[in-house]
């Protein structure tokens, strides 16, 4: 009787490891599909945001793409480079930018402005540096002088900025 009841209690755990055993193969396929699938749709929204942005910069030549806390070289006559930085809250954003201007030339009077569009190429917010030092504009820059600007966009709660351009005037 005892070994009656040991044959059926391991016929059963046999069976039982055999289900699980099935299972386990059956859901490990699973999710190699689905691993599969989401490096495929990753590799996709790649692609997209690719030609996205090759569409924009096509459309609108000189843009820059703009990415936050990183030093963006410019090297444009005396625009060394810029740095932008997203402040603020979730519901009023602001955008500060840090730009450096070297002068290797003779003494000049710096004036830019600074452009920031979306990822469809619509121009969403700008900052100028004049030469008016009347309106905080710098007075001038000397040969061989280095200086920083710091100066902060209020664009709308939706915009996005994804692309620059820094216009000499």
């Amino acid at each position: 009787m005892i070994n009656l009841l040991m044959a059926i209690a391991l016929g059963s755990y046999v069976r039982k490891s055999g289900l699980l055993s099935a299972v386990s193969n059956s859901l490990q396929k699973e999710i190699a599909s689905l691993s599969e699938q989401a490096s495929d749709q990753i590799r996709q929204i790649h692609s997209l945001k690719d030609e996205i942005n090759e569409l924009t910069l096509n459309r609108l030549p000189g843009l820059i793409g703009l990415s936050y806390d990183e030093v963006l070289k410019i090297n444009k006559e005396y625009v060394k480079n810029i740095v932008f930085t997203r402040t603020g809250k979730k519901d009023s954003r602001f955008y500060e930018y840090k730009i450096v201007l070297e002068n290797r030339d003779s003494e000049l009077q710096p004036a830019l402005k600074i452009l920031l569009y979306n990822r469809s190429g619509v121009q969403v917010g700008s900052s100028e540096l004049s030469n008016d030092a009347q309106q905080g504009g710098l007075t001038r820059l000397d040969r061989d002088e280095v200086r920083a600007h710091y100066a902060v966009f209020q664009l709308p709660n939706d915009s996005n900025p994804e692309y620059f351009q820094v216009v000499l005037l």
